[in-house]
This record gives C-alpha cells, sequence and structure tokens, in this order.
C-alpha cells in the first residue's frame, strides 16, 4: 500500500511522514504489504533488520511491538514496548503499547495510567492504531474484572465517537458480558457542586479536567480538596468514580464508604455506596479472607488394597456402601494432558439417619491404580469444611489414613456465600408413573425438585446468618448488624441477592433472611419515572400498580437486560393483570414467568395463556407445543402427550426450527432417535415424526425456561413468536 508522505507518522509521533520517516516510506510500505497479506513472521524479521539498521526510529518500534503482540511473543513485546516509552516517554502510542504490556502482565492500575497519559498526548487526533489499543485493553480489563477501566475507555469512545458504532456497541456487550457485580451496574455520572461553594473554583477546575479525559490530573485535583471539602459528597463521588476508571478499586471503595458514611446520605444511598464498596474490594482482592478453598487429601492404597483382597475388591466394599456412588468421569481427557487416568471415581456423601433420607454431597474420591512410576494411591478432593468430613468417612470405610489436606495453586476456592448455594443433595428418584398426574396436582418430579429446594434454602437460612464472611470483613451477618457500618453491608448483600436471584425461590430466600436477622423490610418506592428516578437495586420495590404501561414496559425490559430479575418478574406480574397491554406485551410478559415458575402445574397454566395471545396475533403455536411437551413429558401424562405430537405431526411437520426442538426434548426425555431412525422406512418416519427431525445442537433451539442459541445462561431473553 503506498503511503501519502503528508499522513501521520505510522510510529505515533505527530509528525507528518515527509518530515519524520521519509527515508522509510519504501520500506514501510514493504513491510504493509507483508502485514496486509499475514505474513506476520516475515514482517517481523523484516522490522527486526530495520531497526537494527536505523535504531530508535519510532515507527519502526511501533510495528515492531504490533507485530510481536499479534505473533504472541509477549515477552519481547513487553520488551520491546519499554524501550520505546523510554526512547518517545510522550509519544501516545508508546504509552498505549506500554498499556497492553502492563494488561497482559496483570498490572491492570499501571495500564489504566500509561492509556490516560495516550489518551492526554494524542491531543484532539487519535490514531486508528491508538483505538484497536483501546479495544484490546476494554477485553483485557473486562476479563480481568476491572469493569470500572474497560466502561471508562468505552465510553470515551462513545464520547469522541472513535471507531464505528458496531465496534463501540460489541466493546459495550463485551465488558456486559464478563459479569458485572449488580452493585456496580448503576452508572454513576460525575457531580458538580453547589454554587456557592467556597472552593467551587477549585473543584470546577478538576472537573473541567475530567470531563475532557485527563483523569489522573483531575483525581489528583480532587485529591487536594479533601483539606477544605471532607465532607463533601460531590466530591467523594467524583474520587471514587475517577479511581473506578483508573482501575483503583481499593480506593474506590474507601471513597464509597466515606459516602456512606456522611451524615446527609440518605439510607438507601448509604445501603448501595456500599454495596459498590463491597463489589469493589472484592475487585481489589478476590480472594480475601475467609475463602472456602478446595483442598487435596492423598494416601497410599497398598494396604488396604492387600487386607481387601485387590483393588477390585476394594471397589466392590465401596459400591455396597451407601455413602458412597460411582461417578462417571472422561478418561480421555486425563490422556490429552499426558496425565494417567483413575481407575474409578466415587462421590462421598454424609450418612443418612433413615435409609431413603437425602443426603449431602461432601467430596469425590479418586481411586488410582500401580503404575510404572508410582504405587497405587487414593485422592480426595473437595471443599475445606466438607472434607474434613468425608476424610473420616473414607478412612473407616476403606482402612487407609490421609496424609494433611493441602490447597495447591490453581484450586479454586469461593466465598462461604457461595458454598452454601452450590450445596447437592442425593434423592431417592420418584418410581415410574403408573398413571397420569392429575391435572391441577403436582408430579413426583416436581415433589422432588420442591423437597430439593426445602434442603438448600433451609440449610442456607440455618447456616449464613452465622458464617464469617469476606464482605462483611470476617464478622458473622449476625454480629456485623449490630454496628451501622456492618449493617449496612449486610443489608446490601440481602438486597442484591434479592434483586438479582435468577430463581425465585432463591428471591425468597434472602427476603427469609431479613426475618431470621430481625431486619427491616424495604419500604415501596412510588416513582412516576422509575428508570430515571430509581436506581436498579430498588427497581423491584417500585409500585408498578401506580406506573402508565410505558413505563411499567420499559421498566420490564430494562430489568430483565440488566439482570434485575426480581423486579423483571413483579413488572410482568403487572403487565398481565392489566386489561390495556396488548397482547404482545403479554407474550414477552408471560414467557418470563413460565421461567420463574417453580411447578410444572404452574407452567402449564402460563402456557395455556401463551397459546390465547398465539391466536391472537395468529402466530406458529410450535414452539408453544414443544414447551408444552416437555412439560408433559416430565409428569408422565400419555394422553397429553400423544394428542401434542399428534398435533406436531399435523401442523407443524415442515417447521425446521420445530423439529429440530422437538428431537431435542425427546432426546432430553431418554429417546434414542438413531434406533427409532433405523426403523423408518424409506420416505417415511418413525414413530409417525418426520425423518428430518434430529437431534439439535446445545442450545441450538430456545424455549421457555432456557437461553438463546449463542447465549450464556447467566443471560434471560424474551422468547417471541414466530
Amino acid at each position: 500500500m503506498a503511503i501519502d508522505p503528508y499522513a501521520s507518522c505510522p510510529g505515533g509521533t505527530g509528525k507528518k511522514v515527509k518530515f519524520c520517516c521519509a527515508d522509510l516510506v519504501g520500506d514501510l510500505e514493504q513491510l504493509d504489504r507483508l502485514i496486509e497479506g499475514d505474513q506476520t513472521s516475515a514482517a517481523l524479521e523484516q522490522v527486526k533488520r530495520l531497526a537494527e539498521k536505523h535504531p530508535q526510529r519510532a515507527c519502526l518500534m511501533a510495528t515492531q511491538v504490533k507485530l510481536e503482540l499479534s505473533a504472541k511473543q509477549l515477552g519481547p513485546a513487553a520488551a520491546t514496548s519499554r524501550a520505546f516509552l523510554e526512547a518517545f516517554p510522550d509519544n501516545p502510542l508508546a504509552l498505549g503499547h506500554a498499556a497492553v504490556s502492563d494488561v497482559i502482565a496483570g498490572n491492570v492500575q499501571e495500564a489504566a495510567t500509561d492509556f490516560d497519559k495516550a489518551r492526554e498526548a494524542s491531543g484532539a487526533e487519535v490514531s486508528a492504531d491508538l483505538v484497536r489499543i483501546a479495544a484490546t485493553l476494554v477485553q483485557a480489563a473486562a476479563q480481568a474484572g476491572h469493569t470500572g477501566f474497560a466502561q471508562g475507555v468505552v465510553e470515551w469512545l462513545i464520547d469522541k465517537s472513535l471507531g464505528t458504532p458496531e465496534d463501540r456497541r460489541v466493546l459495550a456487550a463485551v465488558v456486559g458480558s464478563a459479569g458485572v457485580a449488580p452493585a456496580l451496574r448503576t452508572k454513576v455520572h460525575f457531580e458538580e457542586v453547589a454554587a456557592d461553594s467556597p472552593w467551587r473554583s477549585e473543584f470546577d477546575s478538576a472537573l473541567k479536567q475530567a470531563r475532557e479525559w485527563r483523569l489522573s490530573k483531575a483525581l489528583t485535583a480532587f485529591r487536594s480538596l479533601k483539606g477544605v471539602a471532607g465532607e463533601s459528597r460531590e466530591l467523594f463521588t467524583n474520587i471514587a468514580v475517577l479511581c473506578e476508571m483508573l482501575a483503583r478499586p481499593f480506593e474506590a471503595s474507601e471513597a464509597w464508604l466515606k459516602i456512606a458514611g456522611l451524615r446527609d446520605t440518605l439510607p438507601d444511598d448509604a445501603v448501595e455506596a456500599t454495596g459498590r464498596a463491597i463489589a469493589l474490594e472484592t475487585e481489589a482482592d478476590e480472594d480475601r479472607s475467609p475463602q472456602v478453598r478446595y483442598e487435596l487429601a492423598r494416601c497410599p492404597l497398598a494396604a488396604a488394597e492387600a487386607a481387601a483382597g485387590g483393588i477390585e475388591m476394594l471397589e466392590d466394599k465401596l459400591r455396597h456402601d451407601t455413602r458412597f456412588e460411582p461417578a462417571p468421569f472422561d478418561r480421555s481427557s486425563w490422556v490429552a494432558r499426558g496425565a494417567a487416568p483413575p481407575r474409578s471415581v466415587w462421590r462421598v456423601f454424609e450418612k443418612a439417619a433413615a435409609a431413603k433420607e437425602p443426603v449431602r454431597l461432601l467430596a469425590s474420591l479418586l481411586l488410582f491404580g500401580r503404575q510404572t512410576d508410582r504405587e497405587a494411591e487414593a485422592v480426595l478432593q473437595g471443599f475445606a469444611v466438607d472434607l474434613a468430613i468425608a476424610k473420616g468417612i473414607v478412612e473407616s470405610a476403606i482402612g487407609v489414613t490421609f496424609a494433611a489436606p493441602v490447597s495447591q495453586e490453581g484450586l479454586p476456592s469461593v466465598t462461604p456465600t457461595n458454598w452454601l448455594l452450590t450445596t447437592q443433595f442425593r434423592m431417592q428418584p420418584p418410581a415410574p408413573p403408573t398413571a397420569p398426574t392429575p391435572a391441577g396436582e403436582l408430579s413426583p418430579v416436581d415433589r422432588l425438585l420442591e423437597e430439593q429446594r426445602t434442603l438448600l434454602w433451609t440449610r442456607f437460612l440455618d447456616l449464613w446468618p452465622d458464617t464469617a464472611l469476606p464482605e462483611l470483613l470476617g464478622k458473622t451477618p449476625r454480629e456485623a448488624l449490630k454496628d451501622t457500618g456492618g449493617a449496612r453491608r449486610v443489608e446490601a448483600l440481602v438486597t442484591e441477592g434479592e434483586a438479582t436471584s435468577r430463581q425465585r425461590e432463591a428471591a425468597d430466600a434472602w427476603t427469609a433472611v431479613r426475618g431470621r436477622l430481625g431486619m427491616q423490610t424495604p419500604a415501596p418506592v412510588v416513582a412516576e419515572r422509575p428508570l430515571e428516578q430509581v436506581p436498579p437495586l430498588r427497581w423491584h420495590r417500585v409500585a408498578m400498580a401506580t406506573l402508565d404501561l410505558d413505563q411499567l414496559r420499559g421498566l420490564f425490559l430494562t430489568a430483565l437486560d440488566a439482570g434485575f430479575e426480581l423486579a423483571a418478574e413483579r413488572a410482568a406480574e403487572a403487565i398481565v393483570s392489566r386489561t390495556d397491554t396488548a397482547p404482545e406485551d403479554r407474550w414477552e410478559a408471560y414467557s418470563l414467568l413460565e421461567g420463574r415458575a417453580t411447578s410444572s402445574v404452574k407452567q402449564l397454566e402460563i402456557i395455556g395463556h401463551l397459546r390465547e395471545i398465539a391466536r391472537q396475533l395468529k402466530a406458529s403455536d410450535g414452539m408453544i407445543d414443544i414447551a408444552e411437551l416437555r412439560i408433559r413429558l416430565q409428569r408422565g401424562d400419555q394422553a397429553d402427550i400423544m394428542r401434542l405430537l399428534d398435533h406436531l405431526r399435523r401442523d407443524h411437520s415442515r417447521d425446521q426450527k420445530v423439529l429440530e426442538a422437538l428431537a431435542e426434548v425427546l432426546v432430553e426425555a431418554g429417546v434414542d432417535l438413531s434406533a427409532l431412525a433405523g426403523q423408518t422406512v424409506p420416505g417415511g418416519s418413525a414413530a409417525g415424526m418426520p425423518a428430518a427431525a434430529a437431534p439439535a445442537a446445545p442450545g441450538g433451539i430456545w424455549t421457555p425456561g432456557s437461553p438463546q442459541p449463542g447465549q450464556s445462561a447467566e443471560k434471560k431473553t424474551i422468547w417471541t413468536p414466530n
């Protein structure tokens, strides 16, 4: 590609090519041709030769860093980036590449500072290379959990209209999909100070720096006002926002806690500021104590094996012990990473008081046979709290003695809250139904799931109030409630749990925590325009009946998209209860409610409403049939199953999406479609269904209560009629 001699230097010097690197124009054109032809290795060798011949030339150093990063040569790229910055300390590209090297090395705060300098050094003309660097930083910061920094870079791109609108939308989606803590989903803007403030001039000067994206200078200026404006909410809000965008989460959390403690801060605002501080403390130190750590315990099997008469007899002993259950595992994944797979894997459960009583899963036991390079051994793994119990069970069962458990690097750890929320139980499966479940009654599966939920949430409610938590600085919720700051922390945790839990029973459990701890129930919020007037963590408290339809619809869709599930559910309930809502609005609302329903009885009731709406809209009811079929199969309603299959055959046999969804449901129900396909006659179909039906790819078809194709299960999406 020909280089315009009057174009800006590709090395970020700010000069024209003609006055900066005219002697390298031919070489730069050759490099461009190699890069456009995806000949990265050849281009890298060429630029290294040129750099030796022409040392400390910005255009060559910038190109070399870019090529080394493209070739995943991170060490050399970091070294070249340092040399580039030392030679050109005010060059925006040198600063930008230094930011990329920093973020790759995990030094996100240094990366944010370098990029802030790069923005300032670039002035009004921002190069395409710096825009690409910004996109790289957004993705890396979002992946590292530094939401404020990533979102701040996206806002700068939007404010300056840099890149294409589609590129900016993609980057904004990257930040959202990385998993933003609920407390950080509220956008906080810079605040202005009162007109009669004695330090308004200095404040406005710092605010001007912030709005012009000179963030480090603005932060320094705002900090200098602490001595004269130490009780200003506006000052500490701006400091907190700047610290978030500069990847200084600990300082940001201190500023939010300061705001929460100010006399003029309203109680709800204080709780939400505290919740934001908790999220930023976690961002600053994800593994802060106390954590529940995953551990391993090992022991040789030689003695136990000999006593049992061989490892096969040892496994048989476990098989006949009700505290153990064989678990499937993928041998190929072990072999793929060059490790010897275990002979068998076993789940270890607590001992039940009665034979049919549900028991809690504690740990996994891996039995390894004798290898040429090691003796037979047993490995017990699980979370430390549970491993201590499982260790005694396994030792008494097979006559071994485990060494002290160890927590190896790379093994996971979770907060005590998440440990409680991931509790699993072994349940006694219901007997196959001998007759259809009567209409309006819970099916055996419904009762089993209800029992599981009851066990989980009863245990959670019994243990959580007296469990030490890192979010409460090592205190238990009951202890933390004894002081004002601790009480705000508990309220923030409970509010977040209520507002964002994907299951209705989880939200109800968080509400029940209030009763266990004697906490007050927050008052309803009355607002005409809740999206403008009410922060997201309070949306579920809005008096939905007072809203006009447009506001109600907007709140429903926004809460659903932002992950505030309880607000979306309550808005959906208000929508379907009104007589002035359009069929499309009710369709969207019922689709959410079907996914939140806790029993098949309620799901079938909602599906009935969806059928009525589909008739009004003259829309296909094929996917409604699929949703109902899944529930009927679970309930064992044979007559209704046959009715639905016949309806699908008659009315939807040419709808490929419906056929794929049907295949998926049948596979879930344990129907062997490949065996059925072998029984079909040429041009015919198995069991009266079209031969085109084949298992869909996982996630390929969405029905109410499951994610759309390409989306994770964490993202709720509206199901619309086809």
